[in-house]
């Protein structure tokens, strides 16, 4: 048997975890190396198997592919489109993220114009061949792509969803120029020009990024633990795949670190009793936000860096407030945190590497809400003088720097619930990530939300969540026609589902579920919505529209615009609860914190917790700071804790229920 291990590397931390076999977790963190991920990832393994030769599974959840976009880091791409669309990623869609911006920029990617090829041919919105490829149109498109050396091409013709013949005919004669060749008709078979373009450009800039760093990594493995060591890589679809297929769709990873935060919260709430909930996941670079109904975790398209993907993952918002996000005055003299970050090198100034900026962190640390001797488990001690200094620079005060994080945070919170119909009052807040439980309950308040959850190990909760990650494979195909039979369905579904199940049992993957899902919309609406497949779809489409909307389309008609199969393996989910005995839980020390309930009096007396030492059962009244290795959690004046039996923290204002 292999030793099962979850890692996430973050932009600031390389978090591993591992059960310990007695209903618990052992977990290691270590500062990410952005030069060589790799390394990272060994140096966090390596105290959880120490000397061992047992082999290991590795989980592993990486913003590799994340970052890359981000920063425009990308191989040099070669991209092929029907002759007249040599623009078309330029031009993109006239949606406007900013309606009040008087000099609107819009992101585009950013293609040389010089790399982008012609070709003459044209297929008609049915898919059928209106003028054809031949074969030398083949060899002057092969010719000119050779010239400029690209390190990949993309290809995405006009209606290629429909009938792939012609990028299947180039992409067999570009493979001879021995690059990564993508085509946009098997990576995203799916309506949209535009949004077809940047994703099957987006995943071919990534392969010699991403695919160099997989291998090396499962290479690495390989060498240190065996040959029947096995690295699997978290997709953005909550599901896992070997490190060969991951690289052979990177596009697919680009919010593979974040979506094991929501497995494992989904997980927890289920073991908990709990239904719909919010999670906060506080990292070192950005704050994750999301809303996560009841049930299996909704699957939607994802943009990223302000490119829309037809890469469906689980539902983030993300904004770029993390423990590392850098405060700032912007040109008019305003406070700003974020999105610029130390880092893991130098990182925070209190971390004493050199960073000399003020970040979260260090704010924290000047207010008392962090204790310098006790983060990560008093292994890292912060430097609170070299804190002050990078303060003093800006002229402002610590708790502004807080404020202006936490009005950041809430602004994302509320846009995932109020902006979309939920009522938070109504929701619990799971809140995780190394800084999460630092500004939980404070967030709590202002929404109005009834308690806070913090969950076990919360600094490393997204690499737990790894290893419950079952493998999976998300499949999609457009189909844009009046809702067929149920016979006609079963037809359509057919190809994706093979596909899928070919896939997974190549990876040895035993047993596997099949979820059949349909993309429904009525006619003359832009946007659709999932339902499962099954008896009375067209009743449950109209009730869901009423539900949604207000109102139904009983008298129009219902399109299905495409077919989706996710295709998963067993899941290794397991709370088990904590039955220690109980014990009185003492506070190790006490100190002076500012914290924004002082009523005027800049700082008042906290007690000072271990959360390892506490039990189930165990109650604690705010204010106090709850330290443990992975994070720290804040419990504010009027504010009370509980220990739960999975070993939860239970926050909840004096007098809630």
């Amino acid at each position: 048997m292999s030793l099962r291990i979850g890692v996430d590397t973050g932009g600031t931390f390389t978090d591993a975890v591992v059960a310990d076999g007695q209903g618990g977790w052992q977990v290691c963190k270590e500062p990410t190396t952005p030069s060589a991920p790799a390394l990272g990832v060994l140096r966090a393994v390596h105290p959880l198997h120490p000397g061992g030769k047992q082999a290991v599974e590795i989980i592993h959840g990486t913003t590799h592919a994340t970052n890359a976009l981000l920063t425009g880091r990308l191989g040099r791409v070669a991209l092929v489109v029907t002759r007249g669309f040599r623009d078309l990623l330029a031009i993109g869609r006239q949606e406007r993220e900013d309606l009040c911006a008087l000099e609107p920029r819009a992101q585009r990617p950013k293609q040389p114009r010089r790399l982008i090829f012609e070709v003459q041919e044209r297929l008609a919105a049915s898919g059928r061949v209106e003028e054809g490829l031949t074969a030398t149109e083949v060899r002057r498109v092969v010719a000119a792509v050779r010239r400029c050396r690209p390190e990949a091409v993309a290809i995405c013709l006009l209606h290629a969803w429909r009938n792939p013949q012609h990028e299947n005919q180039l992409s067999r004669a570009l493979a001879r120029l021995g690059v990564p060749v993508v085509t946009s008709s098997l990576l995203a078979p799916e309506q949209r020009e535009y949004e077809r373009a940047t994703t099957v450009w987006a995943d071919a800039g990534l392969r010699p990024i991403v695919e160099a760093a997989l291998l090396s990594l499962d290479k690495a493995i390989r060498k240190e633990w065996g040959r029947a060591s096995v690295l699997r890589v978290m997709r953005s679809d909550g599901g896992t795949a070997t490190a060969a297929a991951a690289a052979r769709a990177p596009v697919r990873l680009a919010l593979s670190g974040p979506a094991g935060g929501l497995s494992a919260a989904r997980g927890l709430a289920d073991a908990r009793g709990d239904s719909s909930l919010l999670t906060l996941d506080m990292g070192g670079t950005s704050t994750d936000v999301a809303l996560l109904p009841p049930g299996e975790l909704p699957l939607e398209p994802r943009s990223i860096a302000g490119l829309p993907l037809l890469v469906r993952g689980l539902p983030l918002h993300t904004v770029g407030t993390g423990g590392g996000s850098l405060a700032s005055l912007d040109l008019a003299g305003d406070l700003v945190v974020g999105p610029d970050s130390a880092g893991a090198l130098p990182g925070p100034a209190c971390y004493a590497q050199g960073g000399e900026g003020c970040t979260v962190t260090d704010a924290h640390l000047l207010c008392g809400r962090l204790h310098a001797e006790e983060f990560l488990g008093g292994t890292f001690p912060l430097h609170t003088a070299e804190a002050a200094r990078a303060l003093q620079s800006l002229g402002i005060s610590a708790a502004a720097v807080l404020e202006t994080a936490t009005a950041g945070m809430e602004r994302a919170l509320r846009q995932v619930s109020l902006a979309q119909g939920h009522d938070p009052r109504q929701l619990p807040l799971y809140a995780f990530g190394g800084a999460g439980g630092l500004h939980a309950a404070w967030l709590a308040d202002r929404l109005g939300m009834p308690k806070v959850i913090i969950p076990p190990l919360p600094g490393a909760f997204s690499a737990l969540g790894l290893l419950a990650a079952p493998a999976r494979r998300s499949l999609s195909q457009s189909f844009v026609a009046s809702l067929p039979s149920a016979r006609q369905r079963t037809i359509l579904f057919r190809p994706l589902a093979e596909q899928a199940l070919r896939e997974l049992r190549s990876e040895g993957i035993p047993r596997i579920r099949l979820r059949r899902i349909c993309e429904l919309r009525g006619a003359g609406q832009a946007g659709s919505f999932p339902l499962s497949e099954g008896p009375h779809l067209l009743e449950r489409f109209h009730r869901e529209h009423q539900r949604r909307f207000g109102y139904d389309r009983k008298g129009e008609d219902v399109l299905l615009d495409a077919v989706r199969v996710v295709a998963d393996g067993p899941s290794r989910s397991s709370w088990t609860p904590d039955r220690r005995r109980k014990q009185e839980a003492k506070p190790f020390a006490s100190w002076s914190a500012e914290f924004p309930e002082n009523q005027g009096r800049r700082r008042g007396k906290v007690g000072g917790f271990r959360r390892e030492e506490l039990r189930p059962g165990n109650f604690l009244a705010g204010p106090a700071v709850i330290t443990e290795y992975s994070g720290t959690t804040i419990l504010p004046r009027g504010w009370r804790a509980r220990v739960g039996r999975f070993q939860e923290l239970i926050l909840q204002r004096d007098g809630g229920k």
